[in-house]
């Protein structure tokens, strides 16, 4: 992407508080005092032979960019890359889903556009509102900070599980559905209450893509627990046979910034690596937040894991104990 860019003239407008400089989650620019917009755009093709579902994971991987700012979601536009031939209750059921997630998140679908196209594709472009003063973004991560995860890793395993011949692995797949359909939401209030430093999804440079580009934006060094990363029931056994084509994307983009210090599994590695759908958020939060988790998980409905600790350097280095 920074190849595709590069040359073109980017914006100086003031009012843009977050651009593409950091490669963050959602743009954000000032309304007026005390309101900003936050503005994304995802599109993604099925993972799952069920178009509700598939809409709403969509919609929830949509969604998240908004959420990993601190913002909430006002309105959305569907984008739908339909084959004219299709049947259209296919269509229809993928764009109910995609409404109910938009619906549970508080906001409106307002529109959207329609082409057609030799497979299936879905996605939401999302404005959202945010306090100027609490936007979260992926460049102020603190020395001392310690890093969470919200969602387990393993979605990415699916899409090669299901396009295998062999029988699907039910206690994964309906585990890696309800991940994938839960928002963010959440995650996003626990984020504000522990006044979070800098934060962003885990989509598809995977945890270790993300992680590196927030230490490297952010100035300062990371460290991952490799065993306290939590991961989808059977993740790491079926990560070893069905690889998901983002381990190799991911691990050639940035293998030159990751550090091992120990031996990690074949499995738990590729799970590492591996892009995610609709992924957790990952939290830079000041550690005198840790006992308060338990009571924040309770009250937000979460899940989170203390997953490692941002260090003094070397800067942009994700090194793995």
């Amino acid at each position: 992407m920074a190849l595709a860019l590069a040359g073109l003239e980017g914006a100086t407008d003031p009012r843009l508080l977050v651009g593409i400089n950091t490669a963050d989650d959602a743009g954000v620019f000032l309304l007026e005092p005390g309101l900003a917009l936050v503005q994304t755009v995802d599109i993604m093709t099925p993972m799952v032979e069920d178009p509700y579902i598939f809409g709403r994971i969509a919609a929830t991987n949509s969604l998240s960019d908004v959420y990993a700012m601190g913002g909430e979601p006002v309105t959305v536009l569907n984008i739908v890359g339909f084959p004219a031939a299709m049947d259209k209750a296919l269509l229809r059921e993928m764009l109910r889903g995609g409404q109910d997630a938009v619906k549970e998140a508080g906001a409106l679908v307002v529109g959207g556009h329609t082409f057609n196209d030799k497979e299936i594709k879905y996605g939401l472009a999302v404005t959202g509102r945010v306090n100027p003063d609490r936007i979260v973004t992926n460049a102020r991560a603190r020395v001392g900070d310690v890093l969470l995860l919200t969602k387990p890793l393993g979605t990415g395993i699916l899409g090669q599980m299901m396009m295998s011949e062999g029988v699907v692995d039910e206690e994964f797949y309906q585990a890696a559905v309800a991940t994938m359909m839960r928002l963010n939401r959440g995650a996003k209030d626990l984020m504000l209450e522990c006044n979070t430093n800098a934060a962003t999804d885990v989509t598809g440079y995977g945890l270790l893509g993300h992680v590196q580009e927030v230490a490297a934006a952010s100035g300062v060094g990371v460290r991952i627990f490799a065993e306290r990363v939590p991961v989808l029931p059977r993740a790491r056994e079926l990560a070893v046979k069905f690889i998901d084509p983002g381990v190799l994307m991911n691990e050639s983009s940035f293998a030159g910034k990751v550090v091992w210090r120990s031996e990690v599994s074949e499995g738990l590695k590729n799970l590492l690596w591996g892009s995610e759908t609709s992924g957790g958020l990952l939290l830079s939060t000041p550690r005198e937040f840790i006992d308060r988790l338990s009571a924040l998980v309770c009250r937000y409905e979460v899940t989170v894991a203390v997953i490692g600790e941002f260090i003094s350097g070397p800067v942009g280095i994700v090194e793995i104990v």
